[in-house]
């Protein structure tokens, strides 16, 4: 029972390195979260596995302050057409912000208390970026 228990304990920690969960970033995102860095947005970022079928990959970007919550959410898309798709979607979800799409990618911001000025920076930075 030991031996069983052992090797169990055992396979379930080498399964949580399996998980496509906080992998490193593609390099793609990395220059835009160097971008945001760059203008004083510093947070963490962590890569999660895509939760539909269109995705590729969902980026967050977390700014946590004392007062507020600030989440950057990047999600990369398989094609440009499944992108536009997404994009409507999150639209009309009203705890979304800052809705954008380019190219593969879409963007998605919730800041709690809202804080439009920020956001609308954020977009412009993620409008002009060239992703791929």
């Amino acid at each position: 029972m030991k031996k069983f228990l052992t090797s169990l304990t055992v396979s379930l920690l080498l399964l949580t390195g399996c998980s496509q969960e906080g992998v490193q970033p593609p390099a793609e995102t990395s220059a835009f979260i160097e971008e945001l860095k760059a203008d004083g947005v510093d947070g963490s970022l962590l890569v999660r596995a895509p939760f539909n079928a269109d995705m590729e990959y969902v980026a967050e970007y977390t700014v946590a302050r004392y007062a507020s919550t600030r989440i950057i959410s990047l999600f990369k898309f398989k094609d440009a057409e499944k992108a536009q798709v997404n994009l409507q979607k999150s639209l009309t979800n009203d705890k979304l912000s800052g809705q954008a799409v380019n190219g593969r990618f879409v963007l998605a911001v919730t800041f709690h208390p809202p804080d439009e000025a920020a956001v609308e920076k954020i977009k412009a930075l993620f409008l002009a970026h060239e992703f791929e």
